[in-house]
């Protein structure tokens, strides 16, 4: 009998569409091949296949205080085109039902709702892998339905648990990324919201909030602390103060470029496929010349150090670890929001840092403009000199700016 497998081109590449099918149609061959070979086929079809390149869909997170314009950002968005867009509405409500609805709208503007489970009806409350799972589940029963995934988040959320939930990595073959956290500000309220501790101020206004007091940070502060991008909102209504606010928003994350902006309207290319947490690292260095700025909850420290060895990158190493997880500088106890870098070697290539609280990763990349190593940390009680003095201790490594 002759090798009619010869007749079958072995040439799949990963890339095709069909690849399911081919694979169905080769038992209709088996009277025409030997069962060994059919055997073999299916095998390397079947391994090219799992290794097929998954599409990613990127996620972006949209925070910010009940009234804010997250919801008006939204359909400034969806207005503009371009992407079939699914909208996650994660606004908490007095409803008990764990069900919370999905619009994707397609590019003729037409929308049907899928329902999903978050569990318990608050996203940053349910366990990681489920809210993983769930969404991606949604995207594979939607087809070719979605490209661009937009999580609004609830007022009262911290978003940090979010985005760790979905700063996933590359190797995990999850079919969704995060692209970055957007927070929005009320920018006639967004000084009394970073002063009112313990939502005194937002209860008497009717909305909820879960500050209790005790920390003396708000849930503003950790949604601009997490911000890779900030929309200071309704800007039409601001009488003054504006440089005020921008510079309490500096006190707190003054690496997330900030955009004034009237009823959400924005350039999409500001908060949208920014890659935040990707390894093409982007430190806002106009903001870090300026220096530390020092609220007195939460701020943002950085500092610069030359190339180091490989001994010298695994104590930074190491360094770190001890920020994220003993949490106590010089008996001062602290915290960590979000933390980035870049370490320049003198033999190798760079390496970027991203973290998101007591979870970090290290990241090789090809190559980098800066040649200077630079690491930023923005939280609660940083105390720069403090912090410089332990990196010091530990790496034997020296500043050289700060």
């Amino acid at each position: 009998m002759s090798d009619k497998l010869e007749e079958i081109p072995d040439l799949v590449t990963g890339e095709e569409t069909d690849l399911q099918e081919r694979l169905s149609k080769i038992d209709a061959t088996i009277t025409k091949l030997g069962d060994s070979k059919v055997a073999e086929y299916k095998e390397t079809l079947s391994l090219r296949l799992s290794n097929k390149p998954i599409k990613k869909i990127p996620i972006t997170i949209i925070t910010g205080y009940l009234g804010s314009g997250k919801s008006t950002l939204l359909d400034q968005i969806a207005k503009k085109g371009g992407r079939k867009l699914a909208v996650i509405l994660n606004e908490f409500g007095d409803s008990s039902e764990i069900e919370k609805s999905l619009t994707l709208t397609n590019e003729a503007g037409s929308s049907y709702e899928e329902w999903l489970d978050l569990g318990n009806g608050c996203l940053c409350c349910t366990v990681k892998d489920n809210g993983v799972q769930a969404i991606e589940d949604l995207i594979e029963k939607s087809g070719d339905k979605i490209d661009y995934i937009l999580l609004e988040t609830s007022g009262i959320a911290d978003p940090a648990p979010i985005a760790r939930m979905f700063w996933l990595d590359d190797g995990l073959k999850s079919n969704v990324y995060i692209d970055g956290v957007i927070t929005v500000l009320d920018s006639e309220h967004i000084l009394k919201s970073l002063e009112d501790v313990g939502g005194h101020w937002h209860r008497e206004q009717g909305i909820e909030v879960h500050d209790d007091g005790e920390s003396g940070i708000t849930t503003a502060h950790l949604q601009i602390a997490l911000a890779d991008a900030i929309l200071l909102n309704k800007t039409d209504k601001l009488a003054g103060d504006k440089d005020k606010i921008l510079s309490r928003i500096n006190e707190i994350n003054s690496i997330a470029p900030v955009y004034e902006t009237k009823f959400g309207d924005i350039e999409l290319g500001n908060i949208l496929d920014i890659h935040a947490f990707e390894t093409n690292i982007k430190l806002n260095q106009d903001s870090l010349k300026k220096g530390a700025f020092h609220d007195s909850r939460i701020s943002t420290i950085s500092f610069s150090f030359g190339p180091v060895t490989e001994q010298q990158s695994e104590n930074v190493e190491k360094f770190i670890q001890f920020i994220l997880w003993e949490s106590i500088i010089d008996g001062q106890e602290i915290e960590v929001h979000r933390s980035k870098g870049i370490i320049i070697k003198i033999e190798g290539n760079p390496v970027v840092l991203q973290g998101v609280r007591e979870a970090y990763e290290f990241t090789e990349i090809n190559k980098t403009d800066m040649i200077l190593s630079k690491l930023v940390f923005i939280g609660k009680n940083l105390n720069k000199n403090d912090i410089i003095v332990e990196f010091e201790n530990q790496t034997g490594l020296k500043v050289i700016l700060s």
